[in-house]
């Protein structure tokens, strides 16, 4: 199978064939795909992506050990669903190529066609594979974003993704489109995030950090490693869904297994299963790993995952089984005919608390933004910093100018959001010294943000403004603070 039998012309949809000088050609719009250093790059001449837009990217690390047996591993948790062969495969997004590599030692396979949005990336993946020095079934490369159509209908047996599909940010669109590339019969395997694991390994960390400093009096050794992964997660965590801000982040998501396996089926897939990849309920070896990897000293790693797992067991002893992984393997197979397909939609979420006081366990939220405004000829610019801190989630400090009504944003105000997740260890230490607030929200209760309010200019040296602090379950909290925002003067507004 050669490259025009998979791929056709992401802008016309016609036919591509191959011209003397080695490149692609449409047949339809004749626009002419170079090929470069065995490439097909569709990138080379394509629109530049916005910030944020999919891309099918894989691990940019030069050596990942984790995926260095990734495709073993996928092959063990598939278990009797793996096929004997995978006939004609594409996997998206391969990186430097470390799960490629498994995929062509084992040869198991008629043709392979390997995609990434990074030409760098398909290169060095096609030059480790030429190292190999193997002969048999086709390789074939690639550059793809997910801007372009580009994949013809049913040309694939077997489609694969191992760091992908978390990157993605319109997720549907993606599987309905691997829906469409795979015959009948064909089956799709992805790695994925578990948001559940990830949830438990974050309360778990926090605790375990909190009860080191609590035991010496000072933070161990490889903490800040521990708290920017505390701290990333917990964005994932707090603003999952709300796509305009997971946009500019590379990796988007954390997946719930019953939301992914309902997407999966919605797009047409027969079955979509979730599958734990490494099974790991207690979380030891998993935090151990992760902090590793993120560049832990060992000194901190060889204890502190023993730590996580002893005080986290309330946490890890909640997850079912098919949450009992940091990654899972989602594997989705194609009908081989059509069939009846009956939706029933899962019951709505509880609604939000009815009062402050419910919603903020009965201690008072504490907090202290760090305002320092100009004016641009862009507009206001406002530079926050500081903390904020309540005994339940936190996902924004918003900032109203203009004019300004309680409760709300009024007609002719402008009101930007600041996230709360960066790292504060020093909260934890001065106002939870008995432990009133849970150590997740104090521990990651820092904001560093610029916000524009464009074409918003004060009147005068100062504009009318207010702050307000929004809450994960839709509760809005304010507290005194001055009328006015003073250009070029710094300002804490503290409760």
């Amino acid at each position: 199978m050669n490259l025009f039998d998979q791929l056709h012309c992401p802008r016309c949809k016609g036919r591509l064939q191959a011209i003397p000088d080695g490149a692609l050609q449409c047949s339809l719009c004749e626009r002419l795909v170079p090929m470069v250093d065995g490439v097909a790059d569709f990138v080379a001449d394509a629109p530049p992506l916005a910030a944020g837009a999919d891309r099918y990217r894989g691990d940019p690390r030069p050596h990942n050990a984790g995926a260095a047996d990734l495709f073993a591993r996928m092959q063990t948790a598939a278990g009797d669903r793996w096929p004997p062969s995978l006939g004609d495969m594409i996997e998206f997004g391969c990186g430097r190529g470390e799960t490629t590599h498994s995929i062509v030692a084992a040869q198991g396979f008629r043709s392979l066609l390997v995609l990434d949005s990074d030409i760098e990336m398909v290169q060095a993946c096609r030059t480790r594979i030429s190292d190999l020095g193997l002969t048999g079934p086709p390789v074939r490369y690639a550059t793809l974003s997910g801007a372009q159509d580009a994949v013809r209908d049913a040309v694939a047996d077997t489609v694969l993704g191992t760091g992908l599909l978390s990157g993605i940010g319109d997720v549907r669109a993606f599987l309905a489109m691997v829906y469409r590339a795979l015959r009948p019969g064909g089956r799709a395997a992805f790695v994925v995030p578990n948001r559940r694991y990830y949830e438990a390994m974050s309360l778990a960390i926090a605790e375990a950090l909190v009860q080191r400093h609590a035991c010496d009096g000072v933070w161990p050794e490889g903490h800040l490693v521990a708290l920017e992964l505390l701290a990333q997660t917990r964005r994932l965590l707090l603003h999952r869904g709300d796509a305009g801000f997971l946009s500019g982040l590379q990796v988007k998501h954390l997946f719930d297994s019953e939301a992914l396996q309902d997407l999966g089926e919605e797009v047409g897939f027969a079955a979509a299963t979730l599958i734990p990849l490494d099974p790991d309920p207690a979380g030891a070896e998993t935090t151990r790993q992760i902090c590793h990897a993120a560049g832990a000293p060992d000194s901190f790693t060889e204890t502190f995952g023993m730590l996580a797992a002893a005080v986290g067991q309330p946490f890890f002893s909640l997850l079912g089984r098919q949450e009992q992984s940091a990654s899972a393997l989602l594997w989705l197979t194609k009908g081989s005919g059509p069939s009846l397909r009956i939706f029933n939609h899962r019951p709505p979420p509880p609604p939000a608390w009815a009062s402050a006081d419910a919603a903020l366990a009965g201690v008072s939220p504490r907090w202290s933004v760090e305002l320092l405004a100009r004016d641009t000829p862009e507009g206001i610019v406002v530079a926050l910093g500081g903390w904020c801190l309540c005994n339940t989630d936190v996902r924004w400090v918003r900032l109203t100018l203009g004019s300004v009504a309680l409760g709300s944003v009024a007609l002719g105000s402008v009101a930007r959001h600041a996230p709360v997740w960066r790292p504060r260890p020093d909260v934890h230490e001065v106002l939870n010294r008995r432990g009133l607030y849970h150590p997740l929200n104090t521990l990651c209760s820092g904001i560093a943000s610029e916000l524009l309010f464009d074409g918003v200019h004060p009147d005068g040296n100062s504009h009318p403004f207010r702050l307000d602090i929004l809450l994960a379950n839709n509760v809005i909290v304010s507290g005194p603070a001055p009328e006015s925002l003073v250009m070029d003067e710094q300002m804490v507004v503290a409760n």
